[in-house]
């Protein structure tokens, strides 16, 4: 057909500007070669794991917290000057087990000390945050449990009122009097436990921080740069642009392949 565009004509074209693109390409790939070794900057990973199943907290309600709370901005603040940017690098991800209780904290950055510091200072402001909020759970508990033992009381008091002065003696067997008993022996025991574990918990954060602190691996690892993909991207690029400008070249000439296939 006199519109097919002879695939030869264009290897032909390709063949004539090989020393362009061999220059083009050598071009990109020094560049890149260049950029690799002298432009780019030195990233360092570092990640810890935190569980979270002593707070009664699992990943996504804690996840959620953080992002309520900027944990995270607040965390970093004193590390450097723009906060947010850094915030930004700290990747925190939810380990797939059981309960999901367990977190993951990961950042990469340019300093390897401000690397390791943000990563421990989120995880320090994560266990507060549990913890403040088992806190607060708990505190909600004992509200609970001291309006149920007040109503009780009460109910026995009345009962006690209702009953006749003569059978108040065999009170202790009326399964209704029997059953208020219990219900507030039960009240008693939760209350005190309850007040025991507020008490407890008042000074955990600070003692679990260090723990979890003292038992990491403080060491940022360099995050190895691909140079074959930067090296075969710019490969590519090169003998894109260069092929590009060869046949651009030879249509303005008036010498493209679908110019002479039209001719003929």
């Amino acid at each position: 057909m006199d519109n097919e565009i002879d695939l030869r004509e264009f290897l032909q074209v390709l063949w004539r500007g090989k020393y362009f693109i061999l220059a083009v390409t050598a071009a990109f790939v020094l560049a890149a070669i260049f950029y690799i070794y002298f432009m780019t900057t030195p990233v360092y990973q570092y990640s810890a794991l935190l569980n979270l199943e002593q707070y009664e907290v699992n990943g996504k309600e804690m996840l959620t917290l953080i992002e309520q709370n900027a944990v995270v901005v607040e965390a970093v603040k004193d590390l450097v000057e723009d906060p947010n940017e850094l915030a930004k690098s700290v990747e925190i991800n939810i380990i797939p087990d059981d309960e999901e209780t367990t977190l993951q904290i990961k950042n990469e950055y340019s300093d390897p000390e401000i690397c390791i510091a943000s990563v421990e200072q989120v995880g320090r402001a994560i266990i507060e945050t549990a913890s403040d909020y088992r806190f607060k759970q708990m505190s909600l508990e004992k509200e609970r449990t001291e309006k149920i033992l007040v109503y009780l009381n009460e109910a026995a008091e009345e009962y006690l009122l209702s009953r006749d002065d003569q059978i108040t003696e065999l009170l202790e067997e009326d399964p209704v009097y029997k059953r208020i008993l219990e219900e507030k022996a039960e009240c008693l025991v939760k209350l005190e436990l309850l007040n025991f574990n507020l008490d407890e918990l008042a000074g955990k954060p600070v003692l679990d921080a260090d723990l979890w602190l003292n038992g990491q691996d403080e060491t940022a690892r360099p995050v190895s740069v691909s140079k074959k993909l930067y090296i075969a991207a710019a490969v590519l690029l090169g003998l894109m642009l260069s092929a590009f400008l060869i046949f651009a070249r030879d249509h303005f000439r008036g010498t493209s392949p679908s110019d002479r296939t039209g001719k003929n």
